[in-house]
């Protein structure tokens, strides 16, 4: 059976398409790990949307992850700090952020972290605790680590008081 070219042509190119899907997709987990792109497109249209509010961080949360008068909410937003790909998608951001909001956001993210620890149920933390004592959570952590202390100074520096008041909150949770 002869191919035409046309048929040739659409096996060519399809397989060029697929070529590049499977490179895009290994490029995005290299680069961004278990950060899906559907993740980033919550979190996009949540920074969107929450740019102008008056408490941005506090909005670009509840949007992103829900009520926060849910503790659940809470909690997922608290540990997708340590989501390696988060990371990675937060760098991007700051590094994109003009710089008189940069320190503003930094700073009113830290004061969520040192917010949500001052005001944690004794239930919320037990079911913390339980969670970070898990060997998942625990490799998580180390990756999250990592990825961190592989950033750019400038970042590292820029953000220290989120990390700062992450490390507190771990501290803090693992005293019974």
């Amino acid at each position: 059976m002869k191919m035409t070219h046309r048929t040739k042509a659409l096996v060519w190119v399809g397989g060029v398409g697929l070529v590049l899907v499977a490179l895009g997709v290994t490029l995005w987990v290299r680069r961004f790990h278990r950060y899906t792109p559907a993740e980033v497109v919550l979190d996009v249209r949540a920074a969107f949307a929450s740019r102008n509010a008056p408490r941005p961080v506090e909005k670009f949360l509840e949007l992103r992850y829900g009520p926060l008068t849910e503790p659940a909410n809470r909690q997922k937003a608290f540990l997708d700090f340590f989501n390696v790909g988060h990371i990675e998608g937060l760098q991007i951001l700051v590094s994109r952020t003009p710089k008189p909001y940069q320190q503003a956001g930094i700073n009113a993210m830290a004061q969520w972290v040192a917010d949500y620890r001052r005001t944690m149920s004794p239930e919320e933390r037990q079911a913390l605790r339980e969670h970070l004592a898990s060997d998942k959570a625990r490799d998580t952590l180390k990756e999250a680590t990592a990825k961190y202390l592989s950033q750019d100074v400038r970042y590292r520096a820029a953000t220290a008081p989120v990390i700062a008041e992450l490390m507190t909150t771990l501290s803090t949770i693992q005293k019974p």
